[in-house]
C-alpha cells in the first residue's frame, strides 16, 4: 500500500524525520519519503493507494494504562462528579451491583466538599443491606459499609492495609479485595469491560498500551480476544505480582515466550508489575519523611527489602522485565538499592513522582526505563500542601529524569485522562494555566511538544520492549493517525490541548 499525506507525514519524533509518503506490506512499514519517487518504485506492481488532507504521524504509545480498569469504569459509568460525600452517597442508589457489591464510580476526594473519603458510618446510612466499595480515583484506597468491612475480613482474613475504624481499606488489600470481586463476573463481561477500554484509547489515537497489572484471569481473557482477531490496539502485558511464595513465575515465563512467539499477536506478556509503595493523593506513597499536612505519617511499603530482591532476581533469571511502582522518594530509595544486587534486571520504575537530587545519580548509574505520567502535575493540585515547600522541586521531575534515563509518557488511565494531548500540554505547560501554586516554580522541568511527541511514542515504545513502535520508519509497525492539525507548528501550548488524533484504518481507500 502507498500511503500519501497532502500535507504531510511525521514519520519519525526523534530524530525528527518527515515525508510525502509511505510504502507499507501488510502492518509494516518499508519505506518513507518523497511521492513521485515512491511511485515511480512500485510502477508495474499491484498496490492500493490511501491519501489523507491531515497530518499522519505515528499512533501514540501508552507506555502504562489500565485497560482492565478503565473497562470496568466505564461499564460503572465514569469518574463520579460530586462536590461532597453527601452527594457521593445519594449516588449509590444509582450504582452498578457487581458480584452483589454495590460499586459506583470512582471518586476524587480532593473535589469534595470535606477533601476525605467517607467514613463506614456515613455510608451505612444510606445502605445498610449490601456490600458497598467505593473507590479513590487514584486506585490505592476505598471506602467500604459496615456490610463491606466485615465481607472483606471474610475474604482476606487479616487485614495488614486499612484503617478500619473509618472504614477505609488500602492497596494490597484493597487490590485482593477487588480480584476477589472481579472473579465472580462472567468470560463475556470481563470481556466487554476490556475491549471497552481498549477502544476508548483506539478513539484517542493510542495505538500500543503497557497494561500495568493484570490478573491471570484477565491475561486469558486478552488472549483469547487475540485469537479471535478483536483487539483493537496492541497490548503489552505486565502480570500483577501477588505476593508469596506460591505465585507461579513459571506461567508468566511461558506467557513471555508463548506470546512473543507468535508474530500476528497483538497481545505480549511482558514480565511482571510490582507495586512496591501506594499513592499521595491517599498519603501511603512512602515518603523518607512525614507528610507536610499530616505529620506522624509517612506511607508504607508493600513488600520488604527481602521480598523485592527474591522477585527481582526471579525476574532476571527468567528474562522478564519488572515494572516497579514507585511514587515516594524513600520506595524509589528501597528499589534503588535493591536493583544494585541483582544483576542482568530488565528494570522499569513507574510514576518516580518524588525524586530527590542524589537519587538522579543512581537512576543514571542503573539505567532503568522510567515511565511517568505528566498529567498528575495538573491533578495533584494540593501537591505543595502534601509535601511542603521544601520538597516541592522534588516533585514530577520529567525533564531533569529525562536526561539520565529513557523517559516515557503514560496516563496511568482510567486515573488520568486517556487523551495524549492532555498529557502533551501538562508535559509543556506544568499547569501554568490551571492554577497549579507551583507550576512557576517547576518551569525548568518543563519540555517542548517536540519532546514531549518523543517521549510518547519512540521512548515509549522503548519501555514496551519494542522498537517498532511509535515510529513510522522501515521496520516499524504501520500504526498511523490522522492528526487535526500540525503539533510542532503550534506555538501556543494552550492550543496543543485541543488536537484530536484518529486512527487510519488501513482497509479503507483503494486504487
Amino acid at each position: 500500500m502507498l500511503v500519501r499525506s497532502r500535507r504531510r507525514i511525521i514519520a519519525n519524533y526523534r530524530p525528527l524525520v518527515v515525508a510525502e509518503s509511505l510504502v507499507l506490506y501488510g502492518e509494516t512499514v518499508v519505506a518513507v519519503g518523497n511521492y513521485e519517487d515512491m511511485k515511480n518504485a512500485l510502477a508495474g506492481s499491484d498496490y492500493t493507494e490511501l491519501e489523507s488532507e491531515y497530518v499522519l504521524a505515528p499512533g501514540f504509545v501508552d507506555a502504562h494504562a489500565h485497560p482492565d480498569s478503565l473497562g470496568y469504569n466505564l461499564v460503572l459509568g465514569g469518574k463520579m462528579e460530586t462536590s461532597s460525600v453527601k452527594d457521593v452517597l445519594e449516588k449509590l442508589g444509582e450504582s452498578r451491583v457487581v458480584a452483589g457489591w454495590v460499586v459506583p464510580p470512582r471518586i476524587d476526594p480532593s473535589s469534595l466538599r470535606e477533601g476525605r473519603m467517607p467514613y463506614y458510618w456515613e455510608i451505612d446510612a444510606y445502605v445498610r443491606d449490601k456490600p458497598v466499595l467505593i473507590q479513590h480515583i487514584s486506585g490505592h484506597m476505598a471506602s467500604l459499609n459496615s456490610v463491606g468491612i466485615a465481607l472483606a475480613r471474610e475474604v482476606l482474613g487479616q487485614i495488614r492495609f486499612g484503617d478500619l475504624e473509618k472504614g477505609w481499606l488500602y492497596e494490597e488489600d484493597l487490590w485482593r479485595l477487588l480480584t476477589h470481586i472481579r472473579s465472580s463476573m462472567r468470560e463475556p463481561e470481563l470481556e466487554e469491560a476490556l475491549l471497552l477500554g481498549l477502544r476508548e484509547f483506539e478513539s484517542k489515537g493510542v495505538t500500543a498500551v503497557g497494561a500495568a497489572g493484570l490478573s491471570f484471569r484477565e491475561v486469558e481473557a486478552l488472549k483469547r480476544l487475540d485469537k479471535e482477531g478483536k483487539l483493537p490496539i496492541r497490548v503489552y502485558g505486565y502480570v500483577i505480582y501477588t505476593g508469596g511464595p506460591d505465585f507461579d513465575y513459571d506461567y508468566v515465563e511461558k506467557l513471555l515466550y508463548e506470546t512473543w512467539g507468535d508474530r500476528s499477536s497483538r497481545f505480549r506478556i511482558n514480565g511482571l508489575k510490582v507495586i512496591l509503595d501506594g499513592a499521595l493523593g491517599p498519603r501511603t506513597a512512602y515518603l523518607s519523611s512525614d507528610y507536610s499536612d499530616e505529620p506522624g505519617r509517612r506511607g508504607f511499603l508493600n513488600y520488604n527489602e527481602e521480598e523485592l530482591e527474591k522477585v527481582f532476581a526471579e525476574a532476571s533469571r527468567r528474562n522478564l522485565q519488572v515494572a516497579v511502582h514507585v511514587i515516594g522518594d524513600a520506595a524509589l530509595e528501597v528499589a534503588l538499592r535493591v536493583a544494585r544486587r541483582v544483576r542482568d534486571l530488565y528494570l522499569r520504575l513507574e510514576h518516580v513522582s518524588l525524586v530527590r537530587d542524589d537519587q538522579l545519580g543512581y537512576i543514571k548509574e542503573l539505567g532503568p526505563v522510567l515511565v511517568v505520567q505528566p498529567h498528575f502535575v495538573i491533578s495533584d493540585k494540593w501537591m505543595t500542601q502534601r509535601v511542603g515547600c521544601d520538597r516541592i522541586r522534588w516533585v514530577y521531575r520529567f525533564k531533569e529524569l529525562a536526561d539520565v534515563a529513557v523517559t516515557a509518557y503514560s496516563t496511568d488511565a482510567p486515573v488520568e485522562p486517556v487523551d495524549p494531548f492532555e498529557t502533551v500540554y501538562a508535559a509543556v505547560t506544568r499547569g501554568l494555566y490551571d492554577d497549579v501554586d507551583y507550576a512557576r516554580a517547576s518551569l525548568r522541568n518543563a519540555v517542548t511538544v517536540a519532546e514531549a511527541l518523543a517521549h510518547y511514542t519512540v521512548d515509549a515504545g522503548l519501555a514496551l520492549g519494542d522498537p517498532r513502535l511509535g515510529c513510522l520508519l522501515p521496520g516499524c509497525y504501520a500504526d498511523i493517525v490522522e492528526l487535526s492539525d500540525d503539533p510542532l507548528l503550534q506555538y501556543d501550548p494552550v492550543k496543543v490541548r485541543g488536537l484530536k488524533a484518529s486512527v487510519v484504518k488501513l482497509i479503507k481507500g483503494s486504487k
